[in-house]
């Protein structure tokens, strides 16, 4: 599929509101194999250049850009695959932070929230300021400075331990929302209890699907930290645990397959011969 292509569904879809566009990774492949394994293996460090130059190439269709509109959008990668997909089982710790194929039925959605990717932090005691902190996407947490950055010498009261706090006016946020995997009953060897996995999705991957609704999913395999609810009586043996997500990059809801009826639109003419024999 040549470049023609992508730059008229990138323009169309700008000019739409729809800030995203939608990649098949075999034909990355065809056009630079090196550029797909790059993502494929390492997507946390080449996904944000994709998603950058993507936005460099709209803003040069899209100019000169109507009164108002002038700022540029970022523009979100969406992922698809043309492999088999695996089970949630078969994905091993070798895959982390890599690029994969998963199949499943979703079985718990939540809300969307907002999630912060760009904060600001203010000091409480001398009002120092540290703008544009970037923010992994993902499940990951954010670690404020525990000692303020600003120089301490000819100040009257130092500052204290963890005085930074986020200021919420200054802050850029997306759409992100949790939702739960489950394994194709197909996937379960006999007498095995099905296995689940949680999936983060932000921006346009947001209200894709329902529970019931079986998927392929692409993302990137990712873990986060095990952090315990209650404050009492924590347990040391989670310590250093490490839980695994899936950060989801492209969905696709399977139309067809066991239980499922193939959605066709029908002709008109086919249309005429269903009433023809009514």
């Amino acid at each position: 599929m040549s470049c023609v292509h992508f730059s008229d569904e990138l323009k169309k879809n700008y000019n739409a509101k729809h800030y995203f566009l939608e990649v098949n990774l075999g034909h990355l492949k065809q056009f630079d194999e090196d550029a797909e394994s790059k993502l494929r293996t390492y997507p946390g460090k080449f996904l944000p250049a994709f998603e950058e130059a993507a936005r460099t190439v709209a803003d040069e269709l899209t100019a000169p850009r109507p009164e108002g509109e002038e700022e540029m959008k970022d523009i979100q990668i969406s992922l698809t695959l043309d492999e088999y997909p695996t089970s949630i089982r078969r994905v091993k710790s070798a895959q982390v932070s890599q690029v994969v194929k998963i199949s499943g039925i979703i079985v718990a959605a939540s809300q969307v929230r907002a999630k912060a990717t760009k904060i600001t932090l203010q000091c409480r005691t001398c009002r120092h300021t540290i703008s544009d902190q970037v923010l992994k996407p993902g499940l990951e947490g954010f670690q404020l400075p525990r000692s303020c950055r600003a120089p301490q010498s000819g100040q009257l009261q130092r500052c204290p331990v963890d005085p930074y706090h986020i200021v919420p006016d200054k802050c850029h946020c997306v759409d992100y929302q949790t939702l739960k995997l489950q394994e194709n009953p197909e996937d379960v060897p006999h007498g095995e209890m099905p296995r689940h996995l949680q999936l983060y999705c932000d921006r346009y991957l947001t209200d894709k699907v329902a529970p019931g609704n079986r998927v392929t999913l692409v993302g990137v395999f990712s873990i986060k930290k095990l952090f315990q609810k209650s404050k009492g009586n924590k347990d040391k043996t989670l310590t250093g645990i490490r839980t695994p997500y899936l950060r989801v990059l492209g969905i696709h809801v399977e139309t067809g397959g066991p239980g499922r009826a193939e959605f066709r639109q029908f002709t008109p003419d086919e249309e005429r011969n269903f009433k023809s024999v009514t």
